[in-house]
């Protein structure tokens, strides 16, 4: 696969991710007094997607994309990457606790609920700064000159 089709393919899964996202914190941003066991199927659907998607965009950024590109352009940077790498793991670890919550989560566990949403909420918030130290690390190395090559 060419660099600009590998760079369709992660655009694309960051857009999905991103509107997965924002479906997400639709579903979590209320935990209804009644009707909750159709409002908890939906949570539960929407984070097995959001989750699903999000695995995947990881893996696309660490196996096959620019980690290895910026650590090649500038291996100074190589600590950074691994810090990123290391916060995928975190990810993985948190959105396995939730999925594990929410597979247990009985309509009528309000508190347990609200709780998860705001762990969702949370999940979501440290993805974005982590997209936005990630798209600053790019930023930088894929736009600074580096000096003239013969």
């Amino acid at each position: 696969m060419d660099t600009a089709e590998f760079a369709r393919r992660i655009r694309d899964e960051h857009e999905q991710v991103n509107e997965l996202a924002e479906a997400l914190r639709t579903q979590t941003a209320v935990v209804p007094r009644a009707g909750t066991e159709h409002w908890l199927r939906r949570l539960k659907d929407r984070f097995e997607h959001f989750r699903a998607h999000q695995y995947k965009h990881m893996a696309l950024e660490e196996q096959e994309g620019y980690m290895t590109l910026v650590v090649e352009r500038r291996p100074t940077l190589s600590a950074q990457v691994e810090h990123l790498k290391h916060e995928h793991r975190q990810f993985a670890h948190l959105m396995d606790r939730i999925h594990e919550t929410l597979e247990v989560l009985e309509p009528t566990d309000a508190l347990v609920a609200f709780d998860c949403c705001r762990r969702v909420d949370q999940l979501l918030s440290y993805i974005d700064r982590h997209e936005n130290d990630e798209n600053l690390l790019m930023t930088y190395v894929f736009t600074q000159d580096m000096g003239a090559h013969d």
